[in-house]
């Protein structure tokens, strides 16, 4: 466990105290919390919070006695289950914010951490769960994993990202961890004797999902530091952290176009090799390394060969990733001091490897005992699911209550009906987080209005696939209500496996043979909404007594950082300054003026509570730097003067107070994808081109070149009101093409685009 995460665990203890006390407040505290993995849940009331502590386990390598802390931290202080999500991280629910501490210093002691489990940071590095026993594979990667994994979250360089930076390892084409999918992706193969990898990057799933483009044919093994630290270093300067919802990596390249991409990759990359990196050194891990044995042809939906003869790995599948105190704890007395081995999966399971040949058949009826639906024979029956609004801030439909309905009713089927299925994606949300999008089957959620009611609803995907060289994501095909999905799987499950034509083909190819249509004709038998006094329960979710609702749903806080923080504080100065106008509040107007002055501290990596400080490192940073007039100096000045009793009042100050505010929120909307100023140094008359583009309804943008262009197209809208027209003036190409885009994803109406006379274009646009 690096240095940085201990220190960071032991600092974290002081930031609940003093959220406890008040003395910090939430937007702050959950910039901080967050990186450490310590999410609030959805559905408590004021002063009875919970939150959830997701704890990396890269690769999914955890140990029996890791497990074992997990499953007792998690009925000493959470609800009594360990959820294994689908990156095979691991995470304990319903945990009091004063326990969190605890919690943290009892996984340290136990080699487990929840540092970068979430923020914008290097998220768990995915491994393949069969890696090192799966006679198919090039080569174990579960070393490299490790390997890359030490190495990067010892530097606090990969706490303070854009945004989230996702990799994984997949051992064979198979891709089973999604490396074709991730940010960085890494392929085993070997050439000419040497183990090495492809490389893909540039891709992910969430808003514009895309798929990774190759970067390398061929590096060597050794190389996995090098490359990932060049696209960390890409991703830091060229991701845009003033827009968290296309600040990843993909948005890059789609910003570069895959060209330019690479081409800057390739620099990065160069830069780094010509340093000594001090990477780890991978023969540490090689204890980890396969064994050698023969292949024997043996599959099935939970059994798999291993390469020593004789050997299996058994996969257990928890119904949405959850298992409860007790029944983990069995599981853990059946393994007992062999050398068995686990994974978890990214299918929310668990993979119990080196089970000999001649254990199996009693193994699996003691798992039985424990509980008889973690030994699954048929996947399809079986989905994995994100946790939707069951605790979700962002949730909209009750995915996991979806996902008990549909197995509850797929079970009831004959062997023939439920092995027709194949595996079964559910988010309850468009953001993917139940992978919806790379199932031949996936479900997302969302809420549809009828009768002046909202129904919950699912978009049904089809045709998604994982697999190196033919990965693609899956597409929305039609909406059904979520009360009536498991029925349609049920009679989808009937058309399959009567179908001549699927029984010939995998399901994808099936819907290219015109199998698709066949599956949507039957959906929409599945579609009509009745009345609600027909049908009062098709206007509820799964497992829910009120009506569909969005009630609880609120900002989700995977991207909890600077920007947020910095908004807090700039809205806390202007209420701060109204309060003080209106009731003539000297003590208002001092806070008003330490708010405004904390808040782009953060830019600067300055994060205080002490007053004095702040004002001293707002003049160092800001006014002596020239990005504010260097006669506000005076007001800071009096503002101590004042704290110390030196001055009864600050009125006389009120309006340079306001003038203090407003160049702070003018150079908040000024930063552009690198949180740099980009503007003009400013002047005792404040006279520099960003000021006159603030003042005008006309800007000119000829010549400014992408992202800058849309940089100085924001700071020339923020100070409008709402409604209000601005014209900008763009080159043709690239320009007129990305900045109305990246303006309408803002909410801005573009009411008009018109070539002019000299070839460049006039955008006209309304403020949201």
């Amino acid at each position: 466990m690096p240095d940085t995460v201990k220190e960071d665990t032991n600092n974290y203890p002081a930031l609940v105290e003093q959220f406890i006390k008040g003395d910090l407040d939430d937007a702050r505290f959950k910039g901080r919390r967050v990186p450490m993995g310590i999410y609030s849940q959805r559905g408590y009331e004021p002063g009875e919070e919970r939150y959830m502590v997701r704890v990396r386990v890269p690769g999914g390598v955890v140990t029996k006695e890791q497990l074992r802390t997990l499953n007792e931290l998690s009925k000493e202080y959470g609800n009594g289950y360990v959820h294994i999500t689908t990156r095979q991280d691991v995470q304990i629910h319903q945990v009091k914010i004063e326990d969190t501490p605890e919690v943290l210093f009892k996984l340290l002691e136990a080699g487990l951490s929840p540092r970068g489990g979430g923020g914008n940071t290097v998220r768990n590095i995915l491994n393949s769960a069969r890696a090192g026993v799966n006679p198919e594979e090039a080569f174990d990667t579960t070393p490299h994993n490790l390997a890359l994994t030490e190495y990067l979250i010892k530097t606090r360089s990969s706490f303070n990202l854009p945004r989230k930076y996702k990799i994984a390892f997949s051992s064979d084409p198979k891709d089973d961890s999604l490396a074709t999918l991730n940010d960085l992706g890494f392929i085993a193969i070997k050439q000419d004797g040497k183990r090495g990898f492809k490389v893909y990057g540039g891709g992910g799933m969430g808003g514009s999902s895309e798929l990774g483009i190759v970067l390398e044919e061929f590096v060597e093994e050794d190389k996995i530091f090098h490359i990932a630290e060049a696209i960390k270093r890409f991703f830091d300067e060229y991701g845009d952290r003033s827009n968290k919802h296309r600040a990843r990596l993909r948005f890059v390249r789609k910003r570069l176009g895959d060209e330019e991409f690479v081409n800057k990759y390739k620099e990065y990359l160069a830069e780094v090799l010509a340093e000594d990196l001090e990477v780890e050194d991978l023969n540490r891990y090689e204890e980890l390394r396969e064994s050698k044995g023969e292949k024997i042809d043996l599959t099935a939906d939970y059994l798999y060969q291993e390469k020593v003869e004789g050997y299996y790995s058994l996969e257990l599948r928890m119904e949405n990733g959850d298992i409860s105190y007790d029944e983990l704890n069995s599981l853990l007395d059946l393994l007992g001091d062999s050398e068995i081995s686990l994974r978890t999966t990214i299918k929310q399971g668990l993979l119990i490897r080196g089970v000999k040949g001649q254990q199996l058949e009693r193994l699996i009826e003691k798992i039985n005992q424990v509980n008889p639906n973690l030994v699954v024979s048929n996947m399809g029956t079986m989905p994995v699911s994100c946790k939707g609004a069951s605790t979700c801030k962002l949730g909209l439909c009750v995915s996991p209550n979806l996902s008990e309905a549909i197995r509850e009713k797929l079970i009831t089927l004959g062997d023939k009906l439920q092995a027709a299925l194949p595996q079964i994606y559910i988010s309850g949300c468009p953001n993917v987080c139940g992978q919806h999008i790379i199932g031949n089957i996936g479900f997302e959620g969302k809420a549809k209005r009828y009768n002046d009611r909202l129904v919950p609803h699912y978009a049904l995907f089809l045709g998604g696939n994982v697999e190196e060289g033919n990965s693609k994501y899956g597409e929305a095909a039609i909406d059904i209500p979520a009360k009536r999905i498991p029925e349609f799987l049920a009679e989808l499950a009937k058309l399959l496996a009567d179908d001549q034509d699927y029984n010939r083909v995998d399901f994808n190819e099936y819907l290219d043979k015109g199998g698709k249509d066949k599956i949507v004709e039957l959906a929409e038998q599945f579609i009509e909404i009745p009345t609600y006094e027909e049908d009062p329960d098709i206007y509820k979710d799964w497992g829910k007594e009120e009506d569909f609702s969005l009630a609880g749903r609120g900002p989700g806080e995977c991207g909890a950082g600077v920007m947020d923080i910095i908004q807090l504080d700039i809205n806390t100065a202007k209420s701060n300054y109204q309060k003080a106008i209106k009731e003539e509040d000297n003590n208002e107007l001092y806070k008003a003026t330490v708010n405004a002055s904390r808040s782009l501290l953060a830019v600067r990596g300055i994060d205080t509570d002490k007053d004095r400080v702040i004002l001293s490192k707002f003049k160092t940073e800001f006014i002596d730097k020239n990005l504010v007039d260097k006669g506000y100096a005076e007001v800071l000045d009096a503002a101590l003067d004042y704290k110390l009793g030196d001055i009864d009042s600050l009125l006389s100050y009120q309006g340079q107070i306001k003038g203090l505010i407003e160049r702070v929120e003018f150079l908040f909307n000024s930063l552009n994808a690198k949180l740099e100023f980009e503007l003009e140094e400013v002047t005792s008359d404040n006279n520099n081109e960003d000021k006159n583009i603030l003042d005008s309804k006309v800007v000119d943008l000829r010549g400014v070149k992408c992202p800058m262009n849309f940089v100085k197209a924001k700071v020339a809208i923020a100070p409008l009101d709402s409604g209000e027209i601005l014209d900008i003036y763009l080159d043709e190409g690239a320009p007129i093409a990305n900045v109305p885009q990246s303006l309408a994803s803002e909410g801005h109406e573009i009411l008009s685009k018109e070539k002019r006379e000299d070839g460049s274009y006039s955008l006209r646009v309304k403020k949201a």
